[in-house]
């Protein structure tokens, strides 16, 4: 199995560098392909398995954008063949229609889903969240100066049962496709959801234990409990 890590020494923002550091020692250095930027992505070439990109600057996003310009229906591609993705934080913004600066430019991005991203510098919104995909319960936080308009219930990923949407308003928090998953999430979100992890490693056939694998399951215990007695969930 092949673990591509997107710019990781850009998108590595709000603690999910740990996620890059699970990812190694999950799957071992030799089976990791680090893609510095700007090289161009190596699941574009095929032979990568999983490919997971996180949180970056707002001039990083602009930057990754204007590299990728040209390249979506490339990643169109990598989705429909069933190559996988998680990108977290505010990589979500990256696939989707625009960006929106505002009191400055609005930027096109991958467009392959259907929302346009505004993003306010002085506004931010932190929450924690919780909900489930597929039976599992999964939780994490969001700390993001971003909004969405659109309409992602045709490719939803978590189902909450607190906190709010990727689009205001709704219960469903990121995206999902065939084998794409993007979050808003943080935390880091592999790390706090030790159960998903694993099911999402299986896909690319790792059977084996998570590092830390008692102690990141106690953790997400110790989480639910408290997400219950504080959010009566």
């Amino acid at each position: 199995m092949k673990v591509e890590i997107l710019y990781g020494e850009i998108a590595n923002l709000l603690g999910e560098h740990g996620t890059q550091n699970l990812l190694v020692q999950a799957l071992g250095e030799s089976n990791i392909i680090r893609t510095p930027f700007p090289k161009r992505p190596a699941f574009l070439s095929g032979d990568v398995d999983f490919v997971h990109m996180g949180p970056m600057t707002e001039r990083s996003q602009r930057l990754v954008l204007d590299r990728w310009r040209g390249l979506g229906d490339d990643f169109k591609d990598a989705i429909d063949r069933g190559v996988m993705f998680l990108f977290t934080g505010n990589a979500l913004d990256l696939v989707g229609q625009t960006i929106e600066y505002e009191h400055s430019e609005t930027i096109k991005a991958l467009g392959l889903f259907p929302f346009d991203t505004l993003c306010r510098r002085y506004e931010r919104r932190n929450e924690v969240v919780y909900g489930n995909f597929q039976s599992m319960d999964v939780m994490g936080f969001r700390s993001q100066f971003t909004t969405h308009r659109g309409d992602l219930h045709d490719y939803p990923f978590i189902k909450l049962t607190f906190g709010d949407g990727t689009i205001p308003g709704s219960q469903i928090e990121g995206i999902h496709k065939n084998r794409f998953f993007a979050t808003e999430l943080l935390g880091p979100f592999l790390i706090l959801n030790p159960h998903f992890t694993k099911w999402l490693l299986s896909l690319i056939g790792f059977k084996d234990q998570l590092p830390f694998e008692d102690v990141l399951v106690g953790g997400y215990d110790i989480r639910k409990r408290d997400f219950s007695e504080a959010f009566s969930i």
